[in-house]
């Protein structure tokens, strides 16, 4: 009997890589998978589905999807990943909070409004995020307090870290339940003039940063992004469920994950 998935995804990620390739991954290895955005999980029609999978997976942020992924769990599903792991990175206080308390190396950071940020001691310039930003939306960059000042925020809070734009290039850590694939990417915010882009390599310490990234927040599908300074690495912030671009074989990797999982899952339900 084939193994069932349930796929939460939000509506505008599904024409994207992720899931868009490991779905097709899944039912080429025989999966029958089922796919619900926000738009598909209000009448409760989806539940029928949630009792008989054998695991649901979310690349999900869509404030419906995060309580029917809940909901899922509720009602017995084994999931991947939990709502509870996709909110402590969804919300950049809960993740700014969690890397203060850890001793996760990252680069000064204040959370607050314009004007607690004002009387902090960050060093300028600041990179100022919003709480629920993704997809560096929202990000600006300001080099001076009197910059700040004048900066109109649309919301009460801000995430503001000091900024080094070093050579444009950012180092993405993708991870698959543990397995961890470097890539250096132009930085969305700075002109890059970096030319050691792509695949980059893979140390024993990046490893353990990245698989103590997903600890700390209880993630399995996950991406860490850094910052490569004189004194060594920073993680900017930790994403749920990347797209995993430039991530060989991701699709096939991520199906393969899936099914693992599931299959653990049926055999616990039936033992």
């Amino acid at each position: 009997m084939s193994l069932h998935i349930l796929v939460l995804v939000d509506q505008r990620y599904r024409g994207q890589l992720q899931p868009r390739g490991m779905v097709k991954s899944l039912r080429k290895r025989g999966a029958r998978v089922v796919v619900y955005d926000e738009t598909q999980v209000d009448d409760g029609s989806w539940e029928a589905d949630a009792r008989a999978c054998d695991l649901v997976v979310a690349r999900a942020r869509h404030p419906r999807l995060l309580t029917a992924l809940d909901q899922a769990r509720g009602l017995g599903a084994a999931v991947l990943d939990t709502a509870e792991s996709i909110e402590s990175v969804r919300d950049k206080r809960v993740m700014t909070t969690a890397f203060a308390t850890s001793g996760v190396p990252v680069p000064r950071t204040v959370a607050g409004g314009v004007a607690e940020v004002l009387g902090s001691d960050l060093a300028y310039p600041l990179i100022c995020k919003p709480v629920f930003g993704d997809n560096s939306a929202g990000l600006v960059v300001v080099d001076s307090a009197a910059e700040l000042a004048t900066l109109t925020w649309p919301e009460p809070e801000m995430i503001a870290q000091e900024y080094r734009p070093g050579l444009g290039a950012d180092l993405k850590l993708y991870v698959i339940d543990g397995a961890v694939t470097a890539v250096r990417k132009p930085s969305p915010i700075s002109p890059c003039v970096s030319d050691e882009l792509g695949a980059a390599p893979l140390t024993d310490p990046l490893v353990r940063l990245a698989r103590r990234c997903g600890a700390l927040f209880g993630l399995h599908l996950f991406g860490v992004d850094c910052l490569e300074t004189r004194d060594g690495i920073e993680v900017l912030e930790v994403n749920d469920f990347p797209n995993y671009t430039a991530v060989p074989f991701a699709s096939r990797r991520l199906a393969r994950h899936v099914l693992v999982h599931a299959a653990q899952h049926r055999q616990a339900v039936a033992a």
